[in-house]
């Protein structure tokens, strides 16, 4: 059975279930040296994994990230003892044949892998993702389009902006109240419409004390 939704996949349209990753807590393989590579290096190095790199030669971009202590760039060939400790391995390399070597000692360790030379046979891809002050935000477009995955993600950014401050004041309640019985019933207050309307008149304290006036949440 799983062999056979693993097929249909390859023949349909991909349906994906995405997981936000704690940076710091990643390891990262990318076997490679081209530009692809270095596309991946830079994406998974600024947002904190640690990354390694191997490939027998390296574009000369990868200067570039040469300040960064969670990369490591190793010149050698790849083997399968890189990915021993690995979280995801990055295929980004010109030849099928490693290529193909890396994809079955991922799938025999269970490692998940995004393949560059042909996205469809990897694991997982990556998103196209956008950042607020209070907000991260990451999109895919299901029949791999990059540029328009970048228009979208830059034009729901600039949506999402206005919303910050709200976040940081529906994060102060929540974080205040996790120990409260009506909790879930707080929550699903705030997080409204016609809460937002009062928070961008102002009055969102003032509103939030006359329905709940035993929580003591504001100084006055």
């Amino acid at each position: 059975m799983y062999e056979n939704n693993k097929e249909d996949i390859l023949r349909g349209r991909i349906d994906y279930t995405m997981v936000s990753l704690i940076s710091p807590k990643i390891n990262v393989l990318i076997v490679g040296g081209g530009r692809a590579a270095l596309t991946k290096s830079r994406t998974f190095v600024k947002k904190g994994c640690r990354v390694w790199v191997i490939s027998k030669e390296f574009t000369q971009e990868f200067n570039e990230l040469s300040g960064y202590p969670n990369l490591k760039c190793i010149k050698g060939e790849y083997s399968k003892q890189y990915i021993s400790d690995k979280h995801i391995v990055i295929i980004a390399t010109n030849c099928e044949e490693t290529n193909q070597n890396i994809r079955n000692h991922c799938e025999e360790f269970y490692k998940l892998y995004i393949d560059c030379s042909m996205p469809k046979k990897g694991l997982c891809i990556t998103t196209c993702q956008r950042s607020t002050k209070n907000i991260t935000l990451g999109i895919n477009i299901n029949d791999f389009s990059p540029k328009t995955s970048v228009f979208l993600a830059d034009k729901i950014k600039n949506q999402l902006e206005k919303y910050d401050d709200f976040v940081t004041f529906t994060a102060f309640i929540r974080n205040s109240i996790k120990d409260f019985e009506n909790k879930n019933e707080i929550m699903n207050f705030i997080c409204s419409e016609d809460f937002l309307f009062f928070y961008n008149k102002g009055m969102a304290k003032s509103v939030f004390q006359m329905f709940y006036p035993n929580t003591q949440l504001f100084k006055d």
